[in-house]
């Protein structure tokens, strides 16, 4: 039982030790086009996602910007409004679509 014990508490003190070494992470900075529309993205987007999420989407058609908005609002629950999702959907097509409607 002692040895039990001995092993144990050895276990215990590896996983109590502290690792002091400093990590520098990257600072990625993206840059967004900014128009009337700018605020009502930043403003409902902005909360989850990084400007670097909606980049990487790549070049969509309006349909695919419609429908990921409206997904935030109906199955994320997020606080969309309707002018809000016009107005998000439209900028998100004029800067980061790819000119097709479907």
């Amino acid at each position: 039982m002692s040895k039990i014990l001995l092993i144990t508490l050895l276990l215990a003190s590896c996983l109590a030790a502290e690792y002091t070494k400093k990590v520098q992470l990257p600072s990625i900075t993206f840059q967004m086009a900014e128009d009337d529309n700018f605020k009502a993205m930043q403003r409902n987007c902005q909360w989850c996602h990084s400007y670097g999420y909606i980049l990487n989407q790549g070049k969509q058609s309006r349909k695919f910007w419609n429908k990921s908005v409206v997904k935030m609002r109906e199955v994320y629950k997020a606080p969309i409004t309707a002018r809000d999702e016009k107005t998000v959907t439209d900028y998100l097509f004029k800067h980061y679509g790819n000119g097709e409607l479907e």
